[in-house]
């Protein structure tokens, strides 16, 4: 048991696929002192905090194309691929929140803290 467990965490290093596929096989024939738990674990919440970085970076965009399209707009058509971009990271952004309501609140508990001067 143990040198399975082991070569399990040597896996997640080699070939990340493979390790997702026997951990899931572990988990589903109920195997649970054979799975990778450390590594796991930590997929696990890295997947929660990507899509919290992927919110953070549409509205980071939406802020600086703002900005510009604010400040820098020569002509009337100078600013257009600011506000595409704009209306495409409000749409993912948007799109995040539907599918993954507690974002929202996250980053309104996480952002005040940013914004310190």
């Amino acid at each position: 048991m143990e040198q399975k467990t082991q070569n399990l965490k040597e896996l997640y290093e080699k070939d990340f696929y493979l390790w997702v596929q026997e951990n899931l096989k572990l988990l589903k024939s109920k195997e649970y002192d054979l799975v990778d738990w450390e590594n796991l674990l930590e997929e696990i919440e890295d997947m929660g905090q990507r899509y919290l970085d992927s919110a953070v970076s549409f509205m980071a965009v939406i802020l600086e194309h703002l900005y510009k399209w604010e400040n820098f707009e020569c002509s009337e058509y100078v600013g257009d691929s600011w506000i595409k971009s704009i209306n495409n990271a409000r749409n993912e952004l948007e799109g995040i929140f539907e599918r993954h309501p507690s974002i929202r609140k996250k980053l309104a508990e996480e952002l005040p803290p940013l914004v310190k001067y």
